[in-house]
């Protein structure tokens, strides 16, 4: 059985709409700070980078740097999907009737925050690999009669709306990841209840 007829539904948009469903909090009401800090502000910060004709110009420590980030989650991912089915049979667990509910919360969260970072470095190696660069430089030789050299063309960084998207799509995986952290801390608060 495959994934899509075994839930319903595509296991990606699964993924975003289980991540949305959490911008909800415990008593039903919207997580508005949450709302501002995953969605708009990556906007307003991407649209101000655009407007600004910033170049992020270190795509390759980029790409390490989310690489990483991304491996962390996904090692995450697995230790809170074996931190809840531990939990189901923890006798000390039935009267915590929220904790539960936390930690389900918490996997959609970074299961999403794996997918954002997914698509973040496929987003950054896409650009990194239509870089502009200048033209190539011919050297001649100091020496007389020597042969010129040519110098490759020097990155010029990504294009001024790529390095939007990069920047706001990295905005937003922060929030989501702060988002977890908070989470989290809320489990936690409520196991030493």
């Amino acid at each position: 059985m495959d994934e899509e007829s075994a839930t319903g539904d595509d296991a990606r948009t699964g993924m975003i709409w289980d991540h949305l469903a959490t911008l909800r909090g415990v008593r039903g009401g919207f997580l508005w700070w949450q709302i501002i800090a995953q969605l708009v502000l990556p906007i307003v910060v991407g649209v101000a980078i655009w407007l600004s004709g910033f170049r992020v110009a270190i795509v390759g420590d980029l790409i390490a740097g989310f690489s990483v980030l991304a491996g962390f989650l996904f090692g995450l991912v697995i230790f809170v999907f074996q931190l809840r089915l531990g939990i189901t049979s923890d006798p000390r667990i039935q009267t915590k009737a929220l904790l539960p509910t936390l930690i389900d919360q918490t996997f959609s969260n970074v299961l999403y925050a794996v997918l954002v970072s997914f698509a973040l470095i496929a987003t950054t190696v896409a650009a990194a690999a239509t870089e502009p660069h200048t033209d190539p430089v011919v050297t001649p030789s100091a020496v007389e009669g020597g042969q010129a050299t040519i110098e490759a063309g020097v990155a010029l960084g990504l294009e001024p709306w790529v390095s939007a998207v990069v920047i706001g799509l990295a905005v937003h995986l922060l929030a989501v990841v702060g988002m977890c952290l908070s989470r989290t801390r809320r489990a936690y608060i409520e196991l030493t209840r």
